[in-house]
């Protein structure tokens, strides 16, 4: 086995320096005194931290790249979110480099590279967590890296961010089968720490508490929102005995695994359970019965996600200021009122 390959934070307690300081020193050196550059460029080549490259790269000049970083890119989820950031780049000038990191901390950090080393203007992420090499050193330290514009909400900074308004989402499934006369209603829920997940559940249960509905909590079913999961979450509410009215589903694709699920149990859609999703996947409007769910524009965010990152890169006035996509209430044939009267759970 190789030695460990050397890393920003080995580089900058290698120069006495913080890592931002060595990001700027390579992304935007002209902000850094040149004697500090000095001592980073200097770190690097003793740490053989790609030193030629480094140092070329240590110069005056913007890459017209965009990096767009993805946990997952073979989740469908994404295609119209990468259309639209390659539609609006290119109308700037600017090309699209796509990275999966499979949530992998040396493949964010290789993607973090790409970035400190100006092979990549700026970063879109689309991830559940940002490249350790990007943090700041100090804990209460404010981001001063290469410019990053967060898609899902990052907690760890106050990044420039164009996010989805899951709350507002989660309230629209709720108070959507709160219309239809719904009262025993439970979530199939994504980890929620993972802070989409969090919205849409916390505008839910809003929504059931304002309602004076019970939501049910201890009721709820976590998992990894996969078909499969929804498959198992079938299984698992109809051994209970004790089946709610209606669920809501954090993810359209779990939700076509309930569907499904249900559907092998000899349990009907809506007749004997409503069913509402959230993203409106293309296949959602296709399956039988056709899914209600949540739309997401996705095409639109990831045109705004660009956009946002190029206002960024050429310091455009607010360029920093949060945006917040609306989601909207698509409903078809998998939710419908109950058939009777709904007094919650039984004791």
């Amino acid at each position: 086995m190789g030695a460990k390959r050397p890393t920003v934070k080995d580089v900058a307690r290698e120069a006495g320096v913080s890592i931002a300081t060595v990001s700027r020193a390579m992304s935007k050196p002209n902000d850094v005194k040149s004697q500090t550059r000095d001592l980073v460029l200097d770190a690097m080549k003793r740490l053989g931290y790609r030193a030629n490259q480094a140092a070329a790269e240590l110069r005056r000049g913007s890459s017209k790249t965009l990096l767009v970083l993805v946990s997952d890119i073979t989740n469908a989820f994404f295609a119209s979110f990468f259309k639209g950031i390659e539609e609006e780049a290119r109308l700037n000038g600017y090309v699209v480099l796509i990275g999966d990191t499979s949530e992998d901390t040396e493949t964010e950090r290789a993607y973090a590279d790409m970035l400190l080393m100006n092979q990549a203007g700026g970063m879109i992420l689309n991830t559940l967590s940002i490249p350790e090499d990007l943090l700041p050193s100090d804990e209460d330290g404010a981001y001063s890296g290469p410019p990053l514009v967060s898609c899902g909400g990052h907690r760890e900074l106050d990044l420039p961010t164009v996010r989805t308004g899951d709350e507002a989402g989660g309230r629209l499934a709720a108070e959507h089968l709160i219309g239809l006369g719904h009262t025993n209603i439970i979530q199939v829920c994504g980890s929620l720490n993972v802070p989409p997940f969090e919205r849409r559940y916390l505008g839910f249960r809003d929504a059931l508490q304002k309602a004076q509905i019970d939501p049910q909590d201890e009721r709820r079913i976590f998992g990894d929102l996969s078909i499969e999961f929804g498959q198992q979450a079938a299984k698992t509410l109809v051994a209970s005995g004790n089946m709610p009215t209606a669920v809501f589903v954090h993810n359209d694709e779990t939700a076509t695994g309930l569907l499904h699920g249900f559907a092998r149990a000899g349990v009907r859609v809506p007749e004997d359970i409503s069913v509402i999703g959230y993203d409106d996947m293309p296949y959602s409007a296709v399956f039988n019965p056709g899914l209600s769910t949540i739309r997401l524009p996705r095409r639109e965010w990831g045109q705004l996600a660009a956009r946002k990152l190029i206002a960024v890169l050429e310091n455009q006035p607010g360029a920093k200021a949060p945006l917040i996509i609306e989601p909207e209430l698509i409903v078809r044939d998998s939710t419908a009122a109950p058939r009777a009267p709904s007094h919650g759970p039984k004791e």
